[in-house]
């Protein structure tokens, strides 16, 4: 069931995408058919005269064109095309001219903190990492410059799409099989090192020790069955702060307590609990957080031990709480119950 649900998102997430990237077509959001008036000054000279190589770099500073407007207390500010009112004025942008022919080429706009703005905002807009890609004609040029050319850019189309399916379903994907790949190591190691445990007979030591505890909390798992071990070396793990210790150890336990399952496909009343001490367990070494607060400059990481015990005994006490209370209703014993 839990598959048809995420299908469901999927698909849903792709329409409503589809639907916004068509809205945004239609409504023209992004003036792809806009072109920008620029003047090009080159940094070293032409290898000859006016000629231009095709393919070859040139290394010039490009300046949307701007005039100059008269203000009511007798200033002149300079505005661009589009409006965009400048108090100062602003310095040409560095690029680099591809020229395709001696009238049409391609340009690399550089971005950079003291970008002006019409290229800042289309440069966004298409997400580059490091330049703006512009397709530029001119009708004439000097050995230095290009006094006027038009320069237009990659139509930006279907941008929620790509957001859609790149950005979050290949890259949750990836990222899933990444997890599972890194788990592997670590699940070999710790579910070793609880084999060793067992058989020295240090799981069986600590079930004893913990078995007034755990009789109450797991009154449906045998205090031999392997399920209490896994669990004990589980918590204890996520008291000490290491998690990637705890995960093995949880998905080992889980397993095991689905052998004491009579109806499977719906969780136990141990599995329930087990879950809920394994979210909210106490922690005596919150190894997590003492390490972000040390990178992040902290002069004492280690201060939040006290609130952070108090904070997860409670939350340990309110989820055990909550599980045993939910696991009296009616409701709940009915979802348990084997049907025939």
């Amino acid at each position: 069931m839990l598959n048809y649900i995420w299908l469901a998102l999927v698909v849903i997430g792709i329409l409503v995408a589809v639907g916004n990237d068509w809205h945004d077509i239609s409504v023209d959001k992004f003036h792809n058919d806009e072109q920008d008036v620029v003047s090009l000054e080159f940094v070293a000279p032409f290898p000859s005269g006016d000629s231009l190589k095709p393919g070859h770099s040139y290394p010039c500073k490009i300046d949307c064109k701007r005039i100059e407007v008269d203000f009511p207390d007798g200033s002149k500010r300079r505005t661009s095309l589009y409006d965009i009112i400048y108090s100062s004025p602003w310095h040409p942008q560095s690029a680099n001219l591809i020229p395709i022919d001696q009238k049409n080429g391609v340009i690399h706009i550089f971005i950079d903190t003291n970008t002006q703005p019409e290229f800042k905002s289309r440069w966004k807009q298409r997400n580059y990492s490091e330049f703006l890609v512009g397709y530029i004609h001119w009708d004439s040029l000097n050995t230095k410059s290009v006094p006027e050319a038009k320069i237009k850019y990659d139509a930006i189309k279907f941008n929620n799409l790509k957001a859609v399916t790149n950005d979050g379903i290949i890259q949750s994907a990836k990222t899933a099989v990444e997890l599972a790949i890194g788990l592997i190591g670590i699940m070999a190691l710790w579910l070793g090192i609880m084999k060793i445990a067992e058989q020295s007979g240090l799981v069986a030591k600590l079930a004893r020790l913990l078995k007034p505890v755990t009789t109450r909390l797991f009154p449906d798992v045998p205090p031999d069955h392997p399920a209490m071990g896994a669990m004990i070396m589980n918590i204890s793990a996520n008291m000490l702060g290491l998690a990637n210790a705890a995960t093995p150890l949880g998905l080992k336990a889980m397993e095991e307590l689905n052998t004491l399952n009579k109806k499977l496909g719906t969780a136990t009343d141990a599995m329930c609990t087990f879950l809920v001490i394994n979210t909210s367990n106490v922690q005596l070494i919150p190894a997590t957080v003492i390490a972000i607060r040390a990178s992040a400059g902290s002069s004492n990481p280690a201060e939040i031990l006290g609130s952070t015990l108090v904070a997860t005994f409670v939350a340990l006490v309110v989820g055990i709480t909550t599980a045993k209370l939910l696991a009296r209703l009616p409701f709940y014993k009915k979802q348990l119950q084997v049907e025939g």
